[in-house]
């Protein structure tokens, strides 16, 4: 065999071996490195040598050899990077292990790695949080699997989460308070405080990265919220739900004037069943696993209440109550809202072309029934299990009652004032008495 000192030029220039045949030009500089040159021309990196366990020397393949581009780099393996492993091999060799063996045991731990590495994007650990969750029975689990499927997964979709920092949380929060919505990146950097807690007990990470100071020093804290509509805004709240509001329909507007009567939280009422609703008696019965006290708790359904409910659509096959197409629940979320607020706006300035109407959410329908009971002479006791508020544990030991008459005498007084209020009817004082014990 040919021993030449080799250069990049050299193999570069080699020729292609005739039709049939291949030929071996070995390297003076680097014992037992060569260039195999076949007949198409194709050059490859050979290292000859006795290996350990064999009787004889043979050649085995190191490499491609492509030359450098234009750039200099090398797409394969270069000359320089041929001699470097020849003389790991050499090592290797000398020490009486197979090269070949020492490289199936880094790729078999290359492979490892990559997996080890798959495991922990952000995609597949957040599906396994979530499935934890929804085991565990978290009752707003579908609420953060969409939050963090909107605001996180685009951003650290494929990122391995031992790698992501705050600076990267801080990326999502703060682009959630640039829209304007404060209480939103606050509650989204919590929920992110939590997975990554998670994270951390599930061994999937050492330490986590989230920092709430951090968050606190840049957005704020969260404000107390004291927010109630006032009689005007009832009025307009009232007419923009009659449901001749295009952009509402039906079933959203009855969702929203059931808020109103019943002061319950929103998808207590939108993701009610008719399963959940026993007519005869007026009773609507949210059940533990979607209630947030996870207790069952019951609803007085008033007579203006139960008329809205009868009115809905039935679709077959469906146990939605609230359902615009029979395939699931109704979704009344920000953009429904924005249409509510339009029509309400419209409806005051109907009647004062300089109305405004000041900034409020969906939760402070609850907040307005549970302070209209209060100015209705209602026990705080009785208006606190009107909205299911969590009596203490000792009151919840001992006292099993659902307060179902009494609830109702507080839902029934309350609609008679909102009636009065949008010009339904007259104030009474007379609560009417149900005759059939519930």
């Amino acid at each position: 065999m040919a021993k030449v000192s080799l250069t990049d030029f050299k193999v570069k220039s080699l020729k292609k071996a005739p039709a049939g045949k291949r030929y071996d030009v070995m390297d003076s500089e680097a014992r037992g490195l060569g260039v195999r040159v076949n007949d198409k021309g194709e050059r490859t990196f050979i290292f000859y040598s006795r290996f350990p366990g064999k009787s004889a020397p043979e050649r085995r393949v190191i490499g491609e050899y492509v030359e450098p581009d234009e750039n200099g780099q090398h797409p394969a393996m270069s000359l320089a990077e041929a001699r470097k492993k020849a003389g790991e091999w050499r090592g290797l060799i000398k020490s009486g292990v197979d090269p070949k063996v020492k490289d199936e045991e880094a790729r078999t731990a290359q492979k490892i790695s990559a997996a080890q590495k798959l495991d922990r994007t952000f995609e597949t650990v957040l599906d396994r949080y979530i499935k934890a969750r929804r085991r565990d029975g978290i009752r707003k689990v579908n609420e953060d699997e969409k939050d963090f499927n909107r605001e996180c997964l685009p951003k650290w979709k494929g990122r391995d989460v031992a790698g992501l920092t705050m600076t990267e949380i801080m990326q999502v929060v703060d682009g959630i308070a640039a829209r304007g919505k404060q209480r939103q990146a606050l509650n989204i950097s919590q929920k992110i405080g939590t997975f990554f807690n998670w994270c951390v007990d599930d061994e999937v990470i050492g330490v986590s990265p989230y920092r709430a100071k951090k968050v606190r020093t840049a957005i704020g804290q969260k404000r107390r919220r004291d927010r109630t509509l006032n009689d005007a805004e009832l009025r307009a709240f009232w007419k923009a739900t009659d449901g001749t509001v295009e952009d509402l329909g039906e079933v959203v507007s009855a969702v929203y004037r059931l808020l109103l009567l019943s002061g319950q939280r929103l998808n207590d009422i939108a993701e009610a069943s008719w399963l959940e609703l026993d007519a005869k008696k007026q009773v609507l019965t949210i059940p533990a696993e979607r209630f947030k006290s996870e207790r069952d708790h019951t609803v007085p359904v008033t007579d203006d209440a139960m008329a809205i409910i009868e009115k809905l659509p039935r679709f077959k096959k469906c146990d939605w109550m609230f359902s615009l197409d029979g395939q699931g629940s109704v979704t009344v979320g920000d953009k429904v809202k924005k249409r509510l607020d339009a029509a309400m706006l419209a409806e005051l300035k109907k009647h004062d072309s300089e109305a405004t109407l000041p900034h409020w959410i969906n939760h402070d329908i609850r907040r307005t029934v549970r302070t209209r009971l209060s100015e209705l002479d209602v026990m705080d006791e009785v208006a606190e299990a009107v909205i299911g508020h969590v009596p203490t544990e000792l009151v919840r030991t001992y006292n099993q009652s659902d307060r179902m008459k009494v609830k109702r005498d507080a839902l029934t007084r309350w609609q008679g004032a909102l009636n009065v209020i949008v010009g339904k009817g007259n104030a009474d004082n007379v609560i009417p008495m149900r005759g059939a014990s519930v």
